[in-house]
């Protein structure tokens, strides 16, 4: 039989020094401890030196590297650990270690003892929070019940501030929102998600969307002076620095409070009474943010775990962040380094309730229809060339390109690879790198390599091949397909075909001989132009790329990604088992390409509508849904 239980450990300063409380939720029979070594001055001995615990905390805050090396390695964090355990449960005459769910809440309004590191509890040399102990922070005692509603409306805030370092926000959202949107075709960017990238979209839509969840990903700063997040303001994304507090402030005086916060970001709660943590858990009932400095691909991997945790399967937010820590082996993390001990976690909720999605049944609705919408022939070409050349384990690479009119899909159709290329490829990892054009070509060779370095964070070409054996996690024999997805091209001022002619050579001589055995190449390239017959003549006629002899490549230049058609759309309908009724079909297609003139995005979003209504009626009535009658209004 499961057993679980929960502390309740009320920390407070009296008369110069610290006494606590331990009760399993009555306070009437709670047990005293009346003086606890744990102020700013106490020195602690760790690997034979004396260290006070203001000091650790200032380490972690400051992140102080040569500090963290020396003194939270793997020895200096078990005699913390192992310290923070006796203070508060060494005297106590029965400890449920062995216990399968064990809740341990630390209740304070004092900024130092909610700043040290209570992750690090430690027992007979386990960590116990890898052992699936929840650690949570909490300011008072009061707690009641709170339920998640179906499909919750959540706020995705991803600021990128001009001249500041990239979060590579793209990439994480498209991963989160394909992940959510296989599960729950509401929740969906555009539907029962939304994107704020700056400011003044962030104060707008908590009051016109009025997001049950809030997800902040992007810059932070915080130390024990102040804790501030990096937006971006106006239509030249300047950024912004907003204080914890004055974001708080935002979400204070919304009419309906969201009942979960997620802050990701650097040091979100090194501030103390500035930080997230304190700052918002006296008014929000679960949040989320990090101790200390979080790297980008570590902050991105342990949020996608989280949001499925709760969102899709129903686990309690203190219960999701417990499996993080227990799951470290897996987010390639280890206890020789800080890095393992984000995120903390701030609650006042007693049981936590949700409303999971059911899975999904794909022969009613495929949840990626949005990406699906003709573009047949493109990307059956690039699929089959991929196929091939894992099977037949050559060429090294491929690449192709594709070119459009601004609105016509360009970005959805990299992103449609993804989903298909993961699906049917399931013994072959994809690695996924979205390489940023150089604003000059002084040097064309050092200007590509340069590109190509910071893609992959490495500091030189040959350390490229590395890079990619880490992010198999070492799995030997594993096929490894990088996708080096640019962006988009938007001006010819700096990528013509003249250039990507240059590039593609550099590609195939520099970049695909690095390539190790098992490792193989995908390149997307795709131009946004005003003039699409012009682009393909310049391209198939004067530069001559389809003729272009590469040695390790294949290039392949695909057809314009041209307007949707009644065609595109009943066909779509069919291969998808979308049902409208026939009567009404052939109108309701008619009006919806009369106002979108075939403008692929804008057609996706009115689809959106329609088949939103369709499917929730199908879900009411247990059944395909065969009529809209006069639901949507056409």
């Amino acid at each position: 039989m499961k057993t679980s239980v929960r502390y309740f450990v009320e920390i407070q300063l009296s008369k110069d020094r610290y006494i606590a409380s331990i009760h399993h939720g009555n306070p009437n029979v709670a047990i005293s401890l009346p003086e606890l070594k744990l102020g700013k001055e106490v020195e602690i001995s760790i690997k034979g030196h004396s260290y006070s615990l203001g000091s650790l905390i200032q380490a972690l805050v400051d992140y102080h590297e040569s500090v963290l090396e020396n003194v939270f390695d793997e020895r200096g964090q078990l005699e913390i650990g192992t310290y923070l355990y006796n203070q508060l449960f060494g005297k106590l005459s029965h400890h449920h270690n062995d216990a399968d769910d064990v809740e341990v809440r630390i209740i304070t309004k004092d900024e130092h003892i909610s700043g040290l590191p209570w992750i690090l509890l430690a027992n007979k040399g386990v960590f116990l929070s890898t052992a699936g102990w929840s650690i949570i922070l909490s300011s008072h005692s009061d707690i009641c019940d709170y339920e998640l509603p179906p499909s919750p409306r959540m706020l995705v805030i991803a600021p990128q501030p001009l001249n500041v370092a990239k979060t590579r926000a793209e990439n994480h959202l498209e991963v989160l929102g394909n992940l959510l949107s296989r599960a729950d075709h509401r929740l969906l960017f555009g539907s029962h998600l939304k994107l704020a990238t700056t400011w003044e979209e962030f104060t707008r839509l908590i009051k016109e969307f009025e997001p049950q969840i809030v997800y902040y990903y992007g810059h932070g700063q915080g130390n024990i002076h102040k804790g501030a997040l990096l937006f971006a303001t106006g239509t030249d994304k300047q950024c912004k620095d907003v204080p914890i507090a004055n974001f708080a402030l935002c979400l204070r005086h919304m009419t309906s409070k969201p009942c979960l916060v997620y802050i990701n970001c650097c040091q979100g709660n090194a501030a103390g009474f500035l930080g997230a943590g304190m700052q918002l858990e006296d008014f929000i009932p679960a949040v989320v943010t990090n101790r200390t400095v979080a790297r980008i691909d570590t902050a991105q991997e342990q949020a996608i775990r989280f949001w499925e945790s709760v969102l899709l399967k129903g686990i309690p937010p203190h219960k999701a962040v417990a499996n993080l820590y227990s799951d470290m082996n897996a987010l390639d993390l280890s206890v020789d380094n800080v890095r393992w001990m984000n995120p903390v976690f701030h609650c006042h909720y007693d049981t936590w309730r949700s409303n999971p999605p059911t899975p999904a049944n794909r022969l009613v609705h495929d949840p990626h229809w949005h990406l699906k919408i003709d573009r047949v022939a493109q990307f059956a070409k690039v699929s089959h060339y991929t196929r091939e050349m894992l099977r037949e384990r050559k060429p090294r690479s491929f690449a192709f390109v594709w070119y459009g009119e601004e609105g016509q899909g360009i970005e959805i159709f990299h992103q449609r690879l993804n989903v298909d290329i993961r699906r049917d490829l399931p013994n072959t990892h994809l690695y996924e790198v979205r390489p940023e054009w150089p604003m000059e070509f002084h040097n064309v060779n050092r200007s590509f390599s340069d590109m190509l370095t910071e893609a992959f964070e490495v500091n030189s070409m040959t350390d490229i091949p590395a890079r990619i054996r880490t992010e198999t996690h070492g799995r030997f024999g594993t096929q490894t397909l990088v996708y080096m997805r640019h962006i988009p091209v938007t001006s010819p001022k700096l990528i013509n075909p003249r250039r990507l002619r240059e590039y593609l050579e550099w590609w195939d001589a520099e970049f695909v001989s690095l390539l190790e055995p098992q490792q193989f190449a995908l390149l997307g390239i795709s131009f946004v132009v005003k003039k699409p017959p012009t682009f393909r003549k310049c391209i198939i006629d004067k530069e001559r790329l389809n003729d272009l002899y590469l040695d390790k490549t294949v290039f392949r230049l695909l057809d314009k990604m041209e307007r949707i058609a009644r065609t595109d759309l009943l066909d779509f309908l069919r291969t998808h088992n979308i049902h409208l009724p026939i009567k009404r079909r052939d109108k309701v297609l008619e009006v919806i390409l009369e106002k979108t003139g075939g403008h692929y995005e804008k057609t996706v979003e009115e689809l959106k509508h329609l088949l939103e209504r369709a499917w929730d009626l199908s879900e009411e009535d247990g059944q395909k849904n065969e009529e809209l009658q006069e639901k949507y209004d056409y």
